[in-house]
């Protein structure tokens, strides 16, 4: 990584205080109240999603929320949702039982966070339900709360709703508002370890940000006593902005949760200020799969409403997109979406059937059938029935027939990703379910004449294996035609394109050809969505020998190379490209080989960093490939700290460093460490005191298979917990990468002792940020250390002894990297209004450049992307600001 910081200052007579200037700042003052006052709204419920309407019938969080849950909660999650029974308004509501763990109490839900100003007024309510034949535990409750925290997370204030249980009554809505008020000092057990409430001190009619305000948060929050069973149901949640400047609005976000999304569609969405507030373009930030594009964005509308587009998504790829925006009055809001472009790992589709719509009334079938989600429709194939051992065999009873109401066969709402064709038609997607052994369907169409490959949409639950085989029904028998399996599933409604096989494993080739009927057989534990025909690419381009792959980490290199070949055709010229980073280095590819057989080596990839490459390759035939991956080549020679090798004896550590060396030495706390340790944390299994630690699953590094060492993160790192490192380290300017682990939205911090160190009373001073979604306890991943706008990189400067703390953390610290950063020399000049900055670079490589206007405050904004090629190029800022300070990154 290679960072320079270059300032660009103008001072004019007029920036010299005076007599003027202080009135110029009263008048400034006195115009900042009217901007307050004009955006200060009344009773403006702040929920996305308030009632659950978006992503119907879906075991996944609802869209707009964040759930939590402890640590050990059950993988597959306790929460759906649905529309089983009457909501208390539309047609879905949110239901979650317990998260049943180690057979303690435990405590989960959801939540929204939004920005606040001190001195708003709200008010909070939500509507509660159980069932009576899944009636809530006796001692189980839930509840409503409003949460105000300060800049630093901190909890300043906090309201909750009286609790909720099977005593009130089943079967019907109740309304709980939020009027009670709690006590920050008088923590209450809730006998969950990882979660802790405050006690009641009295009632109030309106909720009030306190002094410090910065966020509010609305929580639903379930708690389950012990093994106790049952399930609550949530509705119509309701946060209202009484008065009090109103954040801004992320709304019309597309795609949003999909699949089969087109490219050419782009990403979209509107960012709006209720309160009037200005939303600059530069205040609106788009990072995809981790890279910030937000340089690239269109954007039109008004002062306080944007409207913006992206149009740079690529084919057969998935996304992973994070959305921020900031109005004036600094306020900020966020959203996320993850899809998936036509077509991921697949070729294009040629024909799809839904799974639901098999044969009815004894062969009768619809060529192109309309979606739909009622009666009424002929052309449709809801509420159709079939007849038993002609159309279907349905064995076992089926609980639920949501789209063949009449029919024996099992239709529910999928829970898979949306489908563009589904929201247009504002349709449900249906799954067929349950799919017992030796059930089948018929399905008979028209079908296109050709050879196909087929895929199932399909899936199993978590640890599950199944199949399912295809067959064409003939006059007398039927021919079996290959097998889809799964091999470990990962959720009922986590669905994968898996291709049917031959008894090989090779990928079967099809034939049809006009009116046949095919049949899917269950062999159990698959639940089918859709299935389609894709071209059957027989002479599709293999890709070999990839490196960089990203099938571990510590891929250092400073080349990405790999082979194509393609039997029977030839690659034309330019038919092969190379994405990297978001930036087309196909120009500096050296390709050598036979017509048929192509080496491909790119030179100028950077050492020591993460990079996202795209590969694609087309034949002659027009037959092509696409790989996307996200790949690391950082050396194992690069300085690293481990997590649970943290001080000892007051500030003591071990200088000749090997794994495991720290084993048996006493940390002291309150120099050495902080914990809080929680109920049912595990005892420390490598040092007998501070932070537990516990093996970590991660890659096995050099050194620690050469000493034959055990590899350990740390665990139930907590918000106020922290340890510090003392090391001699290395002279020099590192960007720092964690080796972390976690579940959710995770983050932790990284300070510098600045005196006091080895004695209580100690002195920080903040170096960065580490923030990432995890995706398990066990996954561990990069995370940079960045600013607190978590896209520019901040840069260390160490040399000799000194101490180091992770801080604040919910991730699983494994270990620290420190990866050396060289300097980029910058000239920046002035061009009338512009400012340029003007930088050497090397081919294929991509930097960004940021800016800032104080030194040494706040965060960075990205300016621009800028592709080299090996000559300088530059970077124009139109500014009006008196200071700017510029720095640039690679990649």
């Amino acid at each position: 990584m290679k960072n320079v910081r270059f300032a660009i200052e103008h001072v004019s007579p007029s920036q010299i205080p005076n007599q003027k200037t202080k009135l110029n700042a009263l008048a400034a003052l006195l115009s900042f109240a009217l901007v307050f006052c004009a955006g200060q709204t009344r009773a403006a419920n702040l929920l996305i999603n308030p009632s659950f309407e978006t992503n119907q019938n879906v075991h996944i969080v609802p869209y707009g929320w964040t759930r939590f849950a402890p640590p050990t909660a059950q993988a597959a999650g306790n929460y759906w949702v649905e529309g089983a029974i009457t909501p208390h308004t539309g047609t879905s509501y949110y239901k979650e039982w317990g998260a049943c763990y180690n057979g303690t109490n435990n405590v989960a839900g959801i939540y929204q966070d939004f920005s606040s100003a001190p001195g708003s007024v709200y008010q909070a309510s939500g509507w509660c339900f159980t069932r009576g034949s899944d009636l809530l535990g006796a001692d189980c409750y839930l509840w409503f709360e409003v949460a105000f925290f300060g800049t630093s997370s901190n909890l300043l204030a906090l309201y909750k709703s009286d609790p909720f249980n099977s005593g009130f009554g089943s079967d019907t809505w109740f309304q709980f508002q939020v009027t009670n008020a709690c006590n920050v000092s008088s923590p209450v057990s809730t006998g969950d370890p990882f979660f802790t409430t405050y006690a009641v001190t009295g009632g109030v009619s309106q909720l009030i940000a306190p002094i410090g305000t910065s966020t509010v948060r609305f929580r639903y929050a379930y708690l389950q006593n012990a093994s106790e069973g049952g399930s609550a149901y949530i509705d119509d949640c309701v946060l209202n902005l009484v008065s009090g400047p109103i954040p801004p609005v992320i709304s019309n976000l597309l795609p949003l949760n999909a699949i089969f999304v087109n490219p050419n569609d782009g990403l979209s969405f509107n960012v709006n200020s209720p309160g009037g507030f200005t939303i600059n373009s530069s205040a609106i930030r788009v990072v995809a799969n981790g890279t910030d594009v937000s340089s690239s964005l269109s954007v039109s509308g008004s002062a306080s409403s944007k409207n913006v587009n992206w149009s740079g998504l690529q084919s057969n790829t998935t996304y992973t997109v994070s959305i921020t925006a900031t109005d004036s009055f600094g306020f900020s809001v966020s959203a996320n979406t993850y899809f998936e472009t036509t077509w991921v790992g697949t070729p294009p589709v040629v024909y799809l059937w839904e799974a639901e719509d098999f044969d009815f009334d004894s062969g009768t079938y619809i060529n192109n059938p309309s979606l739909c989600s009622a009666a009424g429709n002929p052309n449709c194939y809801f509420g159709k029935v079939g007849v038993e051992g002609v159309d279907e065999h349905a064995l076992g009873s089926a609980p639920n027939h949501i789209y063949r109401p009449d029919d024996p066969i099992g239709t529910v709402a999928s829970g898979d990703y949306a489908r563009k064709d589904h929201l247009t038609a504002g349709v449900l997607d249906y799954r067929i379910d349950p799919f017992v052994s030796d059930s089948w369907l018929n399905y008979t169409h028209d079908w296109p004449a050709g050879t196909y490959w087929v895929l199932g949409r399909l899936s199993t639950d978590i640890g599950l294996s199944g199949t399912i085989t295809l067959s064409v029904v003939n006059p007398d028998t039927t021919n079996d035609l290959g097998t889809f399996t799964i091999n470990g599933g990962m959720g009922w409604t986590a669905f994968q394109n898996v291709y049917l096989t031959d008894t090989n494993g090779n990928i079967a080739a099809i034939t049809l050809s006009g009116k046949e009927t095919l049949r899917v057989t269950s062999g159990a534990n698959l639940l089918a969505n859709f299935f389609t025909l894709v071209a059957g690419q027989i002479d599709l381009p293999q890709m070999l020998n990839l490196y960089p792959n990203g099938a571990q980490p510590f891929q250092f290199t400073n080349t990405l190379s790999f082979t194509v070949n393609s039997s029977g055709a030839t690659f034309p010229a330019n038919s092969i490209k190379v994405n990297v980073d978001g930036a087309d280095v196909s120009s500096y590819l050296i390709i050598t080989g036979s017509a048929s057989t192509k080496n491909v080596v790119f030179p100028y990839l950077q050492p020591n960093a993460i990079h996202t490459v795209l590969i694609t390759a087309t034949n002659s035939l027009g037959h092509g490939i696409s790989i996307s991956n996200r790949v690391d080549t950082f050396s194992e020679q690069n300085y690293m700290v481990e997590a649970e090798d943290f001080d000892y004896g007051g500030g003591q550590y071990i200088a000749d460093w090997f794994p495991e060396a720290y084993s048996g030495y006493d940390p002291t706390p309150g120099i050495d460490f902080v914990h809080a340790p929680v109920t049912g944390e595990p005892l420390p299994l490598y040092r007998p005191e501070g932070i537990p630690q516990e093996p970590a699953t991660d890659f096995r590094r050099t050194n620690f298979l050469f000493f034959g060492a055990t590899d350990y993160h740390l665990a139930f790192f907590g918000l106020t917990d922290w340890a510090n490192y003392t090391r001699s380290y290395p002279t020099g300017v590192f960007n720092v990468y964690g080796r972390f682990a976690g579940s959710g939205d995770c983050s932790m911090y990284l300070d510098q002792v600045t005196s006091g160190a080895g004695t209580s009373n100690q002195l920080t001073a903040r170096l960065g940020h580490f923030e990432a979604i995890a995706h398990g306890f066990q996954t561990h991943d990069w995370v940079p250390l960045t600013d607190d706008g978590l896209a520019a990189p901040t840069v260390v400067k160490l040399g000799g002894v000194t101490t180091l703390r992770l801080s604040s953390g919910t991730f699983n610290p494994n270990f620290l990297m420190f990866v050396p950063a060289s300097g980029i020399t910058l000239k920046a000049t002035r061009s009338g209004a512009n400012n340029l900055v003007s930088f050497p670079t090397q081919p294929g490589v991509t930097y960004r450049v940021f800016y800032r206007t104080n030194l040494t405050a706040g965060n960075w904004t990205v300016l621009t992307s800028v592709f080299g090629d090996g000559t300088t190029k530059s970077a124009s800022d139109s500014t009006t600001s008196s200071q700017r300070f510029y720095k640039v990154v690679s990649p």
